[in-house]
């Protein structure tokens, strides 16, 4: 170890520099729970532990070396990171509802409308939160099938069309657990996924037009929201009238997707690949 390499890492090991570091996570850093680290933490242990024979021949011929940068990093950086992006606004969008249902529950609204709604606004940072939570999802989902392409060496990266892309590149131990896997949730995520005509909500706010998180609207009955993305209120089939309520649908099919699929895919890849140490 050369005095260079000493004197750089006793610097970052010092008091100030680890104080700067919890001092920049604490403003700028966002973690991943235990539980939604899970998946990651189980492909990270597939890749290191032992280390599988093809990451090794991908490692050692630097014609190859490209496709483990993109694999590795491709489920432990692009899909995780992209993941907690869409928990994070997720979060965004909660704490807005929830204070705007605490601010206006201080007043005496229901009285003074009787029988009369009203909507309300500007709610334009909700409105951006929502966007980005739409963008980062899909973001998640084609990150997730680029990444899973990359051990077929293919860059691949259309989470919608994924299905049948494994039935007919895949070995058949992963086509077999991942197929289903896609058909079971392809349809959950319609409203980031286009089809034909039918344009997803993704896509109305990537190339066609300003898509808000809905309308908030005060009646006797209290706090509702009406419209948007999602088509709250009556247009919504489910009748669901929360965005929080709609959007914790979304979350919890994109984490067991996620969940699955990685595990699902390390199981594979482990019963098609030899390992070495």
């Amino acid at each position: 170890m050369d005095d260079t390499f000493k004197a750089m890492l006793a610097a970052f090991s010092s008091p100030e520099i680890s104080a700067c570091r919890a001092a920049i996570e604490a403003i700028a850093g966002y973690k991943l729970s235990a539980a939604d680290r899970q998946p990651f933490l189980y492909f990270h242990g597939f890749l290191t532990n032992p280390q599988p024979a093809f990451i090794s021949e991908w490692r050692a011929d630097h014609r190859l070396e490209k496709w483990y940068h993109r694999f590795a990093n491709g489920i432990l950086g692009d899909v995780q990171n992209s993941f907690a992006c869409v928990l994070y606004h997720h979060g965004r969008i909660l704490n807005i509802e929830s204070s705007v249902i605490e601010a206006v529950e201080k007043f005496n609204y229901r009285q003074v409308l009787g029988r009369s709604t009203v909507a309300l606004g500007n709610t334009l940072a909700w409105d951006f939160e929502y966007q980005a939570f739409i963008l980062a999802f899909r973001r998640c989902l084609d990150y997730l099938a680029r990444a899973i392409c990359t051990y077929f060496r293919n860059d691949f990266h259309s989470f919608r069309k994924l299905g049948p892309y494994l039935e007919k590149a895949a070995p058949e131990s992963l086509g077999r657990l991942l197929a289903p896997l896609h058909a079971k949730y392809n349809d959950k995520f319609d409203f980031v996924l286009s089809d034909g005509e039918r344009k997803s909500i993704r896509d109305k706010i990537s190339h066609y037009e300003y898509v808000p998180a809905g309308t908030i609207n005060l009646s006797r009955c209290g706090f509702m929201v009406a419209g948007g993305g999602e088509q709250l209120g009556i247009s919504n089939e489910s009748g669901v009238v929360s965005l929080s309520e709609a959007l914790n649908q979304h979350v919890a099919n994109l984490r067991g997707c996620v969940k699955e699929m990685i595990f699902s895919f390390v199981d594979a890849m482990q019963a098609d690949q030899p390992k070495c140490v």
